[in-house]
């Protein structure tokens, strides 16, 4: 087959060289065109060979228009040049992806998609609209993720009467390799843009970040003081505010020398599990800007703030999370604190004039969980990928060891919680947990600080 290529090549002169490179990228990835986002969770050892051979790590090398980022420009436009960037550059935009969660169905009604979901109807980012409406929530997911991470809270704002727009930070979407020469300076482009858009087209906003996300906002917020004035209130789960490792200051200058930190298969359609040095050193660089910026400001924004943080989180310092939080917070400003841990471990003063709540477990589910991780707060038990029942398992920490990593992979008896060192010496199958065990409670939270903060 490969000897069509010159043929084809002779036949139609330069204009099969598109055609040539589509050909051969199916060629090269014709194996995989038989997977699906879920059947390849069941195959350890493929998973095992992608590791080594790397189909989905290195993103493809069509590439189109960059977008300008300018306020001027309609945020549909955006989304046009988002889903245009994914079908081009990740390797398995257009693989099946039976995963039909609610806010797909609602998308798939708003554009008439038929047939089975695909992995780039799911990770692009999207907007849920009303029609008529004139309150929207922005969200911005994390290092590593995509749009998807919100397919569970965006349907909440959406079914309290909210517009829904969800962003795609550059170099996400597509594969790792787009992420091993970004600049957090990008994401802050990117973040800027869709804040300032969105306030254009709305009259009410609501910000929410994860992780990186959040750390974008806050950024936003604090050298933007015009935005913040318009902003209703800023929702942050699990904020980017310093690494729980004291060693990641050292990522950018490793980075001089090694390209990857992990890894890994990368079967996971929604979220890259591969990691470059680069990235750890953006988001370290953004994270000390932040910190560098609230520290020294005069005047922080007087815009409320809902922090959902876990103790227990081993990628970021929640210590740190929670001294931002009491940076920001004003008299009679109505900040709320969601707090999983021990509520001893908490500053006594935080209480008296923030709204904390520590949410107790009501099921045996819930019980049964070490310490909400990280990689959990924002996704619903229910969500079929991440969720209790989810079809994906979180076992990067057992790399190392493929005997583990297989065990948590497959095992029948996984335990799922943070991964602390005391977990994994206590629990030698430990499967991070993607989801957030106290969801409904979280809810809950979440309509009271929106009450509590919106127009009326």
């Amino acid at each position: 087959m490969q000897c069509l290529i010159p043929l084809l090549q002779q036949r139609l002169g330069k204009a099969s060289l598109v055609l040539s490179l589509l050909f051969t990228s199916t060629l090269a990835h014709a194996n995989i065109a038989q997977e699906d986002c879920v059947n390849i969770h069941s195959q350890q050892t493929l998973i095992e060979q992608y590791i080594e051979q790397a189909p989905y790590r290195q993103a493809l090398a069509s590439k189109p228009k960059p977008f300008s980022y300018s306020v001027d420009q309609s945020y549909q436009r955006y989304l046009d040049y988002a889903e245009k960037l994914i079908a081009q550059r990740n390797p398995r935009a257009m693989m099946a992806c039976p995963i039909s969660t609610q806010s797909y169905q609602l998308l798939a009604k708003q554009h008439q998609w038929i047939g089975k979901p695909k992995v780039i109807q799911l990770i692009a980012p999207f907007e849920l609209r009303h029609g008529e409406n004139n309150k929207a929530v922005l969200l911005i997911h994390g290092l590593t993720d995509s749009p998807y991470h919100f397919h569970d809270l965006a349907l909440q704002f959406y079914q309290q009467g909210f517009d829904v727009r969800t962003l795609l930070l550059p170099g996400h979407g597509t594969a790792p390799s787009d992420l091993v020469k970004v600049k957090y300076q990008q994401w802050q482009q990117a973040t800027d843009y869709a804040i300032q858009r969105t306030l254009k087209d709305y009259q009410e906003v609501y910000l929410g970040g994860f992780s990186t996300g959040g750390a974008l906002i806050l950024n936003h917020l604090i050298t933007e003081p015009n935005s913040a004035e318009q902003v209703q209130g800023v929702m942050l789960w699990s904020p980017a505010s310093e690494a729980s490792s004291g060693l990641a200051w050292m990522a950018k200058y490793v980075n001089w020398f090694s390209t990857w930190l992990d890894k890994e298969g990368d079967v996971d359609f929604a979220k890259y599990e591969s990691f470059p040095y680069n990235a750890g050193a953006q988001v370290n660089a953004l994270m000390k800007q932040v910190s560098k910026r609230i520290s020294k400001a005069d005047n922080l924004p007087e815009v409320p703030m809902l922090l959902v943080v876990s103790e227990h989180d081993q990628t970021i310092n929640t210590q740190a999370s929670l001294q931002i939080l009491s940076q920001w917070h004003r008299p009679n400003q109505a900040d709320h604190l969601v707090y999983y841990g021990d509520e001893s471990s908490l500053d006594a003063g935080l209480a008296k004039t923030i709204l904390v709540e520590v949410p107790q477990c009501t099921t045996a589910s819930c019980s049964a969980v070490k310490h909400v991780a990280h990689t959990a707060t924002i996704n619903a038990p229910s969500n079929p990928h991440y969720g209790e029942r989810g079809y994906y398992r979180n076992c990067s920490h057992y790399l190392s060891d493929l005997s583990l990593y297989q065990q948590c992979k497959q095992g029948s008896k996984v335990v799922k919680g943070e991964k602390t060192e005391a977990n994994l010496a206590q629990y030698p199958s430990l499967q991070r947990i993607t989801y957030n065990p106290y969801y409904q409670q979280m809810l809950a939270s979440i309509k009271t600080f929106i009450a509590n903060t919106a127009n009326n």
